[in-house]
C-alpha cells in the first residue's frame, strides 16, 4: 500500500540525518489492522540535544516522499506535523525523547538500532466507570439540545449536536465488546460491535429533517436502552437513570413536537 511506501521513505530520511535514535509506527498501522484507507502516525525518537535541529528538518523529511498539499505544526500528545500528501496519504509525524513517548497503543518498530524498544510493552487506557458515567449522561445532554435546535428548524445544527450522543454511544456500545479500544468511539466500529447495532448508528446519523427526526429519535433510544439492558448493574446505576427515562416517557409529548 502507499502508506508502507511513504513510511519507508521518510524513515529512510530521517535515518540519512543521523538524528534519530529509533522509529515506532502506532495507530491502526502499529495494531495491524489497517487498510488502504488508513493514516500514518510515526514517532521519530531523538535525544535532547537534537531535539531542537530534528524539529527544523521535518518538512524537509516529509517533502523527501511526495509534495505536501497540507501541513499543520500542532503539539498534541508530542511536537507533531499534521500533513496531506498529493497522492490523499494523510501522515502524521510525532518528535518525542525515549521519556516522552507515550506508551499507549501498540507499535511497529521500524529502526531501533540499540533494540532500546525491543521489549516495547502497550499501556492499554481502559476506560474508567466514571468515564463511561459521563459519556452516557452527556448522551442524554446533547440529545435535548439537539431537540431544541430540531425545534428551531435548524437542521443542520441539530444533526450536529446529535452527533455527540451518537460519538457517546459509540464509546459505551464499542466497551462491551472492545475494551482496550473503546475510547476509539466511531473508528472502524463496523468491523467491531454486532450488525444490528452498527445499524442502528446508521440510523442516527441519517440527514436530519422533519420527515426523518421520529426514525433517528428511535434509533437513539435503542442505542441507550441496548447500553442501559447490558451494562452490568455496578455501572449502569451510576447512570443518570431518571434523565433516560424521563427523556423515552416524554418523547413526541413535551420535547420533540
Amino acid at each position: 500500500m502507499k502508506t508502507y511506501e511513504a513510511i519507508d521513505v521518510i524513515s529512510k530520511a530521517i535515518i540519512a540525518d543521523g538524528l534519530c535514535e529509533a522509529i515506532l509506527v502506532k495507530g491502526s498501522i502499529g495494531r495491524g489492522d489497517d487498510d488502504e484507507f488508513s493514516d500514518v502516525d510515526m514517532y521519530a525518537v531523538v535525544k535532547e540535544e537534537h531535539l531542537e535541529t530534528f524539529l527544523t528538518h521535518r518538512m524537509g523529511y516529509l517533502e523527501s516522499y511526495l509534495p505536501l498539499l497540507y501541513a499543520s505544526h500542532v503539539n498534541f500528545v508530542a511536537e507533531q506535523i499534521v500533513a496531506i500528501f498529493n497522492n490523499g496519504i494523510h501522515f502524521d509525524l510525532y518528535t518525542v525523547t525515549a521519556n516522552t513517548l507515550p506508551h499507549s497503543d501498540k507499535a511497529k518498530i521500524i529502526y531501533d538500532p540499540a533494540n532500546k524498544f525491543s521489549s516495547y510493552e502497550p499501556e492499554y487506557r481502559i476506560i474508567a466507570v466514571e468515564e463511561l458515567v459521563y459519556y452516557f449522561d452527556e448522551a442524554l445532554y446533547y440529545f435535548i439540545e439537539g431537540d431544541a435546535a430540531y425545534r428551531r428548524g435548524n437542521y443542520p445544527w441539530a444533526q450536529h449536536i446529535m452527533s455527540s450522543t451518537i460519538s457517546c454511544g459509540a464509546v459505551l456500545l464499542r466497551y462491551l465488546y472492545d475494551k482496550d479500544y473503546a475510547y476509539l468511539g466511531l473508528k472502524k466500529i463496523n468491523e467491531i460491535i454486532p450488525a444490528e447495532q452498527f445499524e442502528w448508528l446508521c440510523g442516527a446519523a441519517s440527514r436530519m429533517d422533519r420527515e426523518s427526526i421520529d426514525k433517528i429519535m428511535e434509533y437513539l433510544i435503542k442505542i441507550l436502552d441496548y447500553i442501559v439492558d447490558n451494562y452490568p448493574a455496578e455501572i449502569s446505576e451510576k447512570f443518570n437513570l431518571k434523565f433516560y427515562y424521563w427523556i423515552k416517557e416524554n418523547i413526541g409529548i413535551t420535547l420533540f413536537l
